[in-house]
């Protein structure tokens, strides 16, 4: 009813102002004072219920129930009675109207809590200098009210850079004026003292009513309207920026400041709502204050700030004492709890508490440092933190305010401490509001290692007060106090005698009990939450993530130096470990957290307990952490995300040290809507960048490191641990199953994909590399999975060599020594997989590294009257023509023996062999093969590989000089020249490992010839040795080096001959055709292979079909007659046309939604038609076409040998469905095994015993998983290859029996496949994704081409460019003569249109028809890889015979085209034996298609 009363009286009182104000006889004052009156009162009730004080939020979001946030509310939006109360009245320049100018300034203070204080004084010209004028010169209560609005408009920094000089005067105006009110208050206060000292304490505040206003005016206080607003992130400074100069320890706390509440509001119409303390607070408060260890009075001390725990246990025994007998009557109390507000009258109290608020924004700078020395200020807070001298806690909290920000300067902290700051802190009685005031101080005094120092040396029953004060304001204060608690624990663990204390008085358990209590983190909690309170849970899990982070980083240290003394004792050489003084602080730095992480995974035992970890498992601590960082990336809006994640998997980092906490990663973690997920999943997730923020990313990749990366055998290695027998082979047990488990668990997350993309990324660029370094550590530890490692080995990064080319350089220059570590990593990675120590060269590829091996066991050999021919011809180019016709003539060589100008296909970067002594090594370039062998694109350059080798000046044969001596070859990543010769001076003999330079190895010829090794005219290089160096390059270019070969000439390029047994089918055609005749049907081995890739790389355009109806094209298939061609539309319909007439016969509508996809039944009229948008069905068409069912999948097929079944497929969920009911038979998910792929397909494998879903084997009919295999795209699920023995998931081929990678395939990577009917041709579409779509620029160079492969061995054998802007789908007809592919051109007016057009298979496109512009590309796209290598092959055999058949058959090839096109003949698989199984092609048929 008052609050009622309140707002009827001001809306009266305003609609009264609206009315009069323009007349002149209105009472402006009075209407003024009786609105700050009312304003007073309900502020005074606003204090009863307890808000915080920190809050500065706008009363009605923070208490919404209170009438005084409707009040404020109602005043700030009367523009016209603002405007008038800031322009008018307070600006008014008439001197007699002090009145108004009282009343104005009292209501615009009263209602500043409500209002935007930047548009307040922007708005209003000159209202600061009016206000400083008043707050110097004028007299009360003007002056006072004048300092509180200055206290508000100083916090806003432009205002306080504005006013500077004029700060610098009043500043210490203040503080001189404060010490005047001091004294009259302490004055004030003795004659208000009762002389009987045997009543309780506040025994004169019993009975309200008895005391005179004057008198309960001036023990009250008022609110703080000067509360400094938090700032939300973490990484800026609590104290506001400013232009003037600061202290340094001001830098320090910008990445620390003040803990902040919620997302406090600065707008006044942001959404309402709050949190509402208990109406029986009263009751509330005199329980805590009868449990609490808090002094009420000043307790006895030793000396005159001795031993605190006495003085606290003597008034907790008289506190409780006297609440027991008298109930401490609430209106005793609240004086000391919460503290009053009142402007008028003026009271002393009002007035010291308004000068504070000024001067606490002030208290910032460094300038105003000097002013509170001068003045002693700390004389003045001192008084106001003791309630038995200063009787308003409103009064005090502002005190310590102003304490806080003195803080901030390292001297007056240390000051601070000298004077006993701290003891005088501790007797602030809590609960009050003045307690929240010291948890502030306490924050902001444990920024200073120094003043920490000090601090640390108290006395330890004044230190476990400190602890128990700080535990108390985290369990029961305001979330102000948590926040603030929270951050000082944080910065303090890293002292011991601090960590003690806290673990004695299970501080943990209170720490975590902040956070584990919270809403937002109770899934099962389903009350709402306004969007504030939320932003204050948030932040409090932010300062706890924090301090839970410090408190294990310190533990983690003092085990760590434990395990270390224990080494040292049983060692009698290891030096001694200094351990840490308890006073001083621990250095916590990422690396050495890091180094302690290693040296406890691999020194403590498996079944040692750890203190802090065993009371945290207890406490449910792992698995709230891990479902804090599942469900914190959902917090959008909140700026302390990345942080709080961070800290939480940093805490995670240092726990998973233990096998224990380990396995507690593999448990799942319960979200929201009964869903859960392994924690490892969401570590893999965070790792892969689901967050945005590089150090989320590094943090996770640490803990994934330290589960994979962890020791084998944890024993200890020290006798203290180290068990025997049986004991002993257990702890290996333990650690053997530990890692398998999280190996198995990191791979079974898709871990590996995610590593792998790690180690390509290239954003953010500052730390891409550490990034890469990270994931290639984890991969290391991964790969001594025998599992791990067999599927590694199959990928495109190391058979193609693509992570020697990240080894190359790093991504950022300035990250050489990130790279350095990626660069280690990568080598152990590559020896792991190779499987023997290779000192891996940056181009070297694992079928590189084999090739090496042979070419440097091979002799070298080459005929020396090429190399005379050579010099000669050389002499003659010099014009030394007496010098070449001398050695014509004594070398016996032919007249005109010019040499042949040949030079290889690839120019050769020779490196200086160096033969100081016969084990030397020859650093040499090995270059890849040539193009259409190499597996690294050409525009790479190479890099040297060193090799050991010998070469002799004279051969005592005299045929050629002697081969190198064989040895196997070495790869570096650089080498040191410092070996070469002892003479090389240091600084020149270091090669950097990241040179640009091509030669990585010794010093060149040239360099050797100034003398810098020998003396003049002695050299260490001959010509022999460079001739050798020449041709053994060549023979490194070999596609099959052999380790024997022939004498090699220096006219022509060497290639070693191809493997090719008289047994094999000859590449030529028609050589291949007629040794039919008279040997093996298909010509020989290998015979329908080549069949295959002369028949799949043929196809001849015949027709193009058009929707007449413009409602497009999205799929097609032949009819179960072959007579006709069917196509789905995306209106629903399916049309057919007559591959005779090509025209359209008849036309279905089956919904009117896109069809994506459908199947005809081989035996009925049975038609599956997929819809992604509006499920699915099966049909019956004839004269028309009628629904038998419907399901909800997004897409359904037949099985495959008895299509009695229907397989759907919906997201990650796979559904049988009879065919004839229609009800589901089985629905195949499960949620942990899930890879969540966008395109997901579920499939029949030929037998229909197994489906594969979601990349995961089932069992038919157990309805059980059998194995998930490994994730390594985002899209394609996957499907069974037509023989049954493997699976093709994307570009990966796996083996389904051994569940093993066979192989990759890249050119596979993200394409649709389709299989002949034979099974033997695989045809690859590519699938765009929406991010293509819509990037032109993005777009894939495959998306406008169809691609085909043989089956048998997944070599590609031609591409198809269409010259259109993509595929939609494809199929071929049973007897796999014609082709059908759905393309979607782009019309002259920028429209697409969809066409179907129909290829002949295996045969080439009219001369004739063939575009003159197309030609080109054409043969292009013929040509195949494989056909180069045959081409190579004919040009580099001495077959005469065979290689006139190629001759001929390029002739033979036109003229049979020919007459082909006359005859209409085309081949057919369908000619082929069935007991060939498809190595068999009939001579006649393939005849007459040549």
């Amino acid at each position: 009813m008052a609050a009622l009363d309140s707002s009827t009286e001001l809306n009266s009182l305003l609609e009264e102002w609206t009315r009069e104000h323009n007349n002149n006889a209105f009472n402006v004052v009075s209407s003024l004072h009786r609105m700050a009156e009312i304003l007073e009162r309900e502020t005074e009730e606003y204090y009863k219920m307890d808000p915080d004080p920190f809050d500065d939020r706008h009363p009605a979001h923070t208490m919404p129930v209170c009438a005084l946030g409707h009040l404020m509310r109602t005043l700030s939006k009367n523009d016209d009675f603002m405007n008038t109360l800031t322009s008018n009245y307070l600006m008014s320049s008439n001197r007699d109207l002090t009145e108004l100018h009282v009343a104005a300034s009292r209501l615009l203070l009263d209602v500043m809590p409500a209002l935007e204080t930047a548009i307040v004084f922007q708005d209003t010209d000159g209202l600061e200098r009016r206000l400083l004028h008043w707050a110097e010169s004028c007299d009360d209560p003007l002056r006072s009210y004048a300092t509180g609005l200055l206290a508000r408009a100083m916090e806003l920094q432009e205002i306080a850079d504005k006013f500077k000089e004029s700060n610098s005067t009043l500043v210490p105006l203040m503080l001189n004026r404060l010490h005047n009110l001091k004294r009259e208050y302490e004055k004030e206060n003795e004659e208000n003292t009762s002389q009987d000292y045997d009543r309780r304490h506040f025994r004169i505040f019993a009975a309200e009513s008895e005391m005179s206003p004057e008198k309960r005016v001036a023990s009250e206080g008022s609110r703080n309207d000067g509360a400094q607003k938090y700032l939300e992130s973490s990484n800026s400074s609590p104290m506001q920026d400013t232009k003037w100069d600061k202290s340094d320890v001001q830098e320090q706390r910008k990445q620390s400041p003040r803990a902040t509440l919620s997302h406090y509001q600065q707008s006044h119409g942001s959404k309402e709502g709050g949190h509402t303390r208990s109406d029986s607070v009263r009751d509330n408060y005199i329980s805590e204050l009868n449990h609490s260890n808090s002094a009420w009075s000043k307790p006895k001390m030793r000396g005159e700030y001795g031993n605190v725990s006495d003085g606290l246990a003597t008034f907790k025994s008289k506190t409780k004492g006297e609440c027991s007998n008298s109930a401490s009557s609430w209106a005793e109390m609240k004086v000391n709890v919460i503290g009053t507000y009142s402007l008028q009258p003026l009271s002393l109290a009002m007035k010291q508490r308004m000068i504070l608020q000024y001067l606490t924004p002030m208290a910032e700078y460094q300038e105003q440092i000097s002013a509170a020395f001068e003045h002693n200020a700390l004389d003045l807070v001192f008084f106001y933190m003791d309630l038995e001298k200063n009787k308003d806690v409103r009064l005090a909290f502002e005190a310590l305010k102003y304490t806080a920000n003195l803080l901030c300067h390292k001297k007056f902290a240390i000051e601070f401490l000298t004077m006993h700051g701290v003891q005088r802190a501790l007797q602030v009685p809590r609960p009050s509001v003045a307690a929240c005031g010291v948890a502030l101080c306490f924050y902001y005094l444990s920024y200073f290692e120094d003043a920490m120092e000090r601090v640390c040396q108290l006395p330890e029953d004044t230190l476990s007060v400190l602890i128990s004060y700080s535990l108390w304001l985290m369990e029961c204060s305001h979330d102000s106090s948590r926040c603030h608690a929270a951050m000082f624990f944080g910065q303090s663990f890293p002292y011991r005698v601090i960590l003690n204390l806290f673990d004695q008085k299970d501080g943990l358990r209170t720490l975590f009990n902040v956070i584990s209590t919270l809403q937002i983190l109770d899934i099962d909690d389903e009350r709402e939450v306004n969007d504030e309170l939320i932003s204050m849970m948030r932040q409090l899990i932010r300062h706890v993530a924090h301090a839970l982070k410090k408190y294990f980083e310190a533990h983690l240290s003092h085990k760590v130096d434990e395990i270390k003394r224990s080494h040292t004792h049983s060692d009698d050489d290891g030096s001694p470990v200094h351990e840490t003084p308890a006073y001083k602080a621990l250095t916590l730095t990422p690396v050495i957290v890091q180094e302690n992480i290693e040296i406890m995974m691999e020194l403590m035992p498996a079944r040692v307990n750890w203190a802090p970890e065993v009371t945290f498992h207890k406490l449910g601590g792992i698995k709230l952490l891990c479902q804090l960082i599942a469900l914190a990336p959902g917090w959008n809006g909140f700026t302390g995300k990345a942080e709080t994640i961070k800290n939480a998997l940093d805490v995670l980092n240092v726990l998973v040290a233990t096998p224990k906490s380990q396995m507690a990663l593999l448990e799942s973690v319960p979200l929201y809507d009964n869903h859960s997920t392994p924690a490892i999943s969401v570590l893999i997730g965070l790792a892969d960048g689901e967050i945005p923020d590089p150090e989320v990313q590094k943090s996770a990749l640490n803990v994934i490191i330290n589960c994979v990366c962890g020791p084998i055998e944890r024993l200890g290695g020290f006798s203290r641990y180290v068990g025997a027998g049986s004991k002993k082979r257990m702890n290996l047990k333990v650690g053997e199953d530990t890692l398998s488990k999280m190996w198995n668990g990191v791979r079974v997350n898709n871990g590996i994909m995610v590593l792998l993309n790690l180690l390509t990324i290239k954003t953010p660029i500052t730390d891409a590399d550490c990034i890469r370094a990270l994931a290639c550590k984890a991969l290391l530890g991964l790969s001594r999975s025998e599992t791990v490692r067999q599927i590694v080995s199959k990928l495109p990064l190391f058979n193609n060599g693509q992570i020697q080319i990240l080894m190359k350089e790093p991504v950022l220059q300035d990250k050489q020594q990130e790279h350095v570590k990626f660069c280690k990593y990568a080598n152990e990675l590559l020896e792991r997989v190779v499987g023997k120590k290779s000192n891996a060269n940056l181009d070297a590829s694992l079928e590189a590294i084999r090739r090496a091996d042979i070419v440097a066991q091979s002799r070298i050999t080459f005929q020396e009257k090429e190399l005379l021919q050579l010099i000669h011809g050389h002499l003659q180019s010099k014009g030394l023509t007496e010098a070449a016709a001398a050695l014509q003539r004594e070398a016996n060589l032919p007249r005109c023996a010019t040499p042949p100008n040949v030079l290889p296909a690839q120019p050769c970067v020779f490196a200086s062999p160096h033969l100081a002594s016969p084990t030397c090594r020859i650093s040499r370039q090995v270059n890849h093969p040539s193009a259409s062998y190499s597996t690294i694109p050409s525009d790479i350059p190479s890099t040297s590989i060193h090799s050991q080798a010998v070469s002799r000046k004279d051969s005592p044969t005299n045929s050629g000089p002697a081969p190198s001596t064989p040895g196997p070859i070495r790869f570096h990543l650089g080498r040191q020249l410092s070996q070469a010769s002892p003479s090389l001076p240091q600084a020149k003999a270091a090669k950097s490992k990241f040179s640009s330079e091509k030669d990585c190895g010794l010093p060149s010829p040239a360099w050797r010839t100034k003398g810098h090794l020998k003396g003049q005219g002695d050299y260490d290089m001959t010509l022999d040795k460079i001739v050798t160096e020449y041709l053994r390059k060549q023979h490194a270019l070999c596609r099959n080096p052999v380790t024997t070969c022939p004498p090699m000439s220096l006219f022509n390029p060497h290639r070693c001959p191809e493997v090719r047994g008289k047994r094999m089918a000859p590449i030529n055609a028609t050589s291949r055709i007629y040794k039919r005749m008279l040997g093996p049907k298909v010509g020989g081995i290998g015979g329908a292979s080549v069949d295959r890739k002369f028949i799949y790389r043929r196809f001849k355009p015949c027709h193009t079909y058009r929707n007449p109806d413009e409602g497009g094209m999205q799929c097609c298939s032949f009819s179960r007659d072959e007579q006709y061609l069917m196509y789905g539309t995306f209106w629903g319909d399916i049309k057919l046309i007559s591959l005779q007439s090509g025209e359209e016969t008849a036309s279905y509508n089956f919904n009117q939604m896109s069809i994506e996809d459908f199947q005809q039944a081989r035996d009925s009229d049975l038609l599956l038609v997929s819809c992604a948008e509006n499920g699915s069905g099966v049909w019956t068409y004839g004269d028309t076409v009628v629904s038998k069912h419907s399901f909800e999948d997004s897409h359904i097929e037949f099985s495959n040998q008895v299509q009695d079944r229907i397989i759907g497929t919906k997201d990650e969920t796979a559904n049988i469905y009879d065919v004839l009911t229609g009800k589901k038979i089985l629905k195949l998910f499960d949620a942990n095994r899930a890879n969540n792929y966008m395109l997901n397909r579920a499939t029949f494998n030929p037998t229909d015993e197994l489906i594969l879903n979601d990349g995961v084997l089932w069992d038919v009919r157990s309805g059980k998983s059998i194995h998930k295999f490994d994730k390594f795209n985002p899209n394609i699920s996957g499907v069974f290859h037509p023989m049954g023995l493997e699976i093709i998931i994307n570009s990966e081929v796996w083996d389904i029996r051994s569940h093993h990678l066979l192989h990759t395939v890249p050119a596979l990577d993200q394409c649709q496949l389709r299989f002949n009917n034979r099974g033997d041709v695989i045809y690859a579409i590519y699938k765009r994704n929406e991010e293509e779509m819509e990037d032109l620029k993005g777009r894939s160079p495959y998306s406008h081409t169809f691609r085909t492969f043989d089956a048998t061995d997944y070599t590609s054998i031609t591409t198809i460019d269409v010259k259109s802007e993509s595929i939609s789908d494809l199929c071929t007809d049973k007897s796999d003569f014609y082709l059908a592919v759905v393309e979607n051109l782009k019309t002259d007016l920028g429209t697409e249109e969809n066409v179907c057009k129909l290829y002949e298979i295996g045969r080439l496109r009219d001369e004739d028809d063939r575009p003159e512009e197309d030609e080109d590309e054409l043969d292009m796209d013929d040509v195949d890889d494989d056909d180069d290598d045959i081409l190579t092959d004919f040009n580099n055999s001495n077959d005469e015979d065979l290689f006139s058949d190629g001759d001929e058959d390029d002739g033979n090839d036109s003229e049979e085209e020919d007459d082909d096109d006359d005859d209409n003949v085309a081949f057919s698989f369908s000619d082929m034996s069935e007991e060939d199984d498809g190595d068999d092609v009939d001579d006649d048929a393939l005849y007459e298609l040549l």
